[in-house]
């Protein structure tokens, strides 16, 4: 793909200063890839985006960008405005890296994938609606309560776990804290898996999979990759959660996961990257519990992790990520 030192829109939610790590995580990626943009012979120009949208149109036309690398997870700290930056470069003609506005919407919030791949005959967690949960209307079992929009293990910890009655009052409290709608899925007690696929939408690459190990965990702590574990360097979680990808005796459990994890990436029609993240319950069946169409490409995170392992590097999943667009009507008209 021709750069010809064109500008980039190197596009994310703006970070206050004194943001939690997740969102802090966003500053740490925009430096990267514009590093390896600029690597590439673009010109990366980082745009923080908050609710003042028009703002946000002025500078970009201003900057008449080949594109923008999308880098969008929330607005104003609200995982449910994610769409709403890919919808405004669609209507600007600006393309842009990674999934669609449909498919950023159709899997950002997890009720609406879920009963997407529920009707799909994809196995995914059963759940409980939120008004159902409201409702006392709770079946037996231990299910985990889980924000519908927020992303990022927000919320989760071990206390996220409950049954029966304990259910109601643990989405209470959710949303008193944190906020937005919160339902509740069947808890799995068993293996964790991710994998990543890198492509266009009718060729993706799928990376190795990636296992999650819980190490030196007491009987009486969940098996979970709470908030602790991926954003607390103090916790126990957080050092004790590694990834493994060499496996042995697993070979149709993983060609399983890969077909789950492909079927995905048709149905929603996903492209550029994307991140299917599985629980596999006693009897070695899988379950999908989230669709993660804009996942974090930082250098320390599981998708460049994966690729790592077949030998491709940060820089190498950038220009991939990159090459999936089609840029030259938008260099046309900035040039017109």
């Amino acid at each position: 793909m021709r750069s010809n030192g064109r500008p980039v829109a190197v596009v994310h939610g703006r970070v206050a200063p004194d943001a939690p790590p997740d969102e802090q995580d966003t500053l740490l990626q925009v430096t990267e890839i514009s590093a390896r943009l600029a690597a590439l012979g673009w010109k990366p120009v980082a745009i923080p985006v908050d609710l003042n949208l028009q703002r946000l149109a002025d500078r970009l036309k201003r900057l008449k960008p080949a594109f923008a690398f999308n880098l969008v997870e929330s607005l104003d700290g609200k995982g449910q405005l994610i769409g709403v930056v890919p919808h405004m470069l669609d209507a600007m003609g600006i393309p842009y890296t990674g999934c669609s506005a449909d498919a950023i919407l159709g899997t950002a919030s997890k009720l609406v994938a879920k009963r997407a791949m529920a009707a799909a005959g994809i196995d995914t967690a059963a759940w409980i609606e939120p008004e159902d949960l409201a409702a006392g209307r709770i079946p037996e079992g231990r299910f985990i309560v889980k924000s519908v929009w927020e992303h990022a293990s927000i919320g989760l910890d071990a206390s996220s776990i409950g049954e029966g009655a304990s259910l109601r009052a643990i989405q209470t409290q959710r949303m008193e804290r944190f906020g937005g709608a919160w339902f509740a899925e069947q808890f799995i007690d068993g293996r964790e898996f991710n994998l990543g696929l890198v492509g266009s939408m009718e060729a993706p690459r799928l990376l190795p999979p990636a296992e999650i190990e819980f190490l030196g965990f007491s009987p009486d702590q969940p098996r979970l990759v709470d908030y602790a574990a991926k954003w607390d360097p103090e916790s126990h979680a957080y050092n004790n959660t590694p990834r493994r990808y060499e496996f042995d005796g697993d070979d149709v459990l993983l060609a399983r996961l890969e077909a789950a994890a492909r079927r995905c990436w048709r149905l929603f029609r996903l492209s550029g990257c994307a991140r299917i993240d599985f629980r596999v319950d006693g009897r070695g069946r899988p379950w999908v519990l989230e669709v993660n169409a804009n996942p974090c490409l930082s250098s320390d995170a599981g998708l460049v992790a994966a690729a790592r392992r077949i030998g491709l590097d940060q820089a190498d999943l950038i220009r991939d990520i990159v090459g999936c667009l089609d840029i030259e009507p938008a260099l046309k008209r900035a040039a017109g």
